[in-house]
């Protein structure tokens, strides 16, 4: 499916229903935008990953600005202000009015922004595998993780050579130092599913990347926030997520580290990851009776 929105039309999917009957009521459940990262990957990165949260809420797949199956737009309109506003944008286009924002990665940078800039319109925030660690301590893990050549590998891509050498090196020696769990089939099948847009990763690692600073204001985060990490995470790593969580409200914030789990909470430990979405839910947005 399709929306327009200003100069774009942004594709999107849904699974789980909304309304659901109990007793004699119609009992409305939470809606969940999914942000996938990247950036310029798409909504397929969560499937099947998330498809068990249908189970108690109704979740929404966008493919962002410049990703997916969405218009490209043009390199001006990539910038973490552009998606967030469109997050708003598109929740105003499908009436969805109290959206819980759940972003992995560099989503979770826009739905993070997006939470700040619209503080009104965002019912919570769930952010898995998004808190970006020190270079150092992502080096020093992706040496941990994959040796010397991994680490060496990691600083040149991080610090923006732009080589078909370093690209190469970093797809077959990082990328899989991302996940902790056994290779195989589906995780071949996942990577060949993603409509990537190319020139949205290379604008990120040689723009955007360097333009992020609404860490240092998580302060003005209005609603509840749950924040996932992966204990191997060589890129989102588990200390700056306690770093972070330590700044937000405690009594709004939730924070879980998984063990044995590498980047993306949902993919790569989705029992669990599925276990906290749901507590989250129920505690800070749970389903209510349809209003008269």
């Amino acid at each position: 499916m399709r929306v327009s929105i200003g100069d774009v039309s942004l594709f999107f999917d849904v699974e789980g229903c909304r309304l659901v009957p109990e007793g004699p009521a119609m009992v409305e459940r939470p809606v969940v935008v999914a942000l996938h990262g990247g950036p310029g990957a798409d909504h397929s990165l969560f499937k099947p990953a998330l498809s068990a949260a249908a189970e108690f809420a109704q979740v929404v797949y966008l493919d962002q600005r410049g990703s997916g199956r969405s218009d490209r737009s043009s390199p001006e309109h990539w910038t973490w202000e552009r998606w967030a506003d469109d997050v708003a944008d598109f929740c105003d286009a499908l009436g969805i009015a109290d959206p819980v924002l759940l972003g992995t990665s560099s989503g979770g940078w826009v739905a993070l922004l997006a939470a700040l800039r619209h503080p009104a319109r965002v019912a919570g925030l769930v952010l898995d595998s998004v808190i970006p660690g020190a270079t150092e301590e992502r080096l020093e893990i992706m040496e941990r993780l994959g040796g010397l050549a991994a680490r060496e590998t990691a600083r040149r891509y991080w610090a923006g050579e732009d080589t078909d050498e370093v690209r190469r090196a970093w797809r077959e020696t990082c990328l899989p130092l991302y996940s902790r769990r056994p290779g195989g089939a589906e995780t071949e099948h996942t990577l060949r599913r993603i409509r990537w847009n190319e020139d949205v990763l290379e604008h990120f690692r040689h723009v955007l990347a360097a333009r992020f600073d609404h860490f240092d204001r998580p302060e003005g985060l209005a609603c509840p926030a749950l924040l996932l990490a992966g204990e191997h995470d060589p890129v989102a790593t588990a200390s700056a997520a306690r770093r972070f969580a330590a700044r937000l409200p405690a009594a709004r914030t939730r924070l879980h580290v998984l063990p044995a789990t590498g980047h993306g909470a949902f993919r790569e430990n989705p029992a669990l990851a599925h276990g906290h979405l749901r507590d989250f839910l129920q505690e800070f947005t749970p389903a209510r009776p349809e209003p008269a």
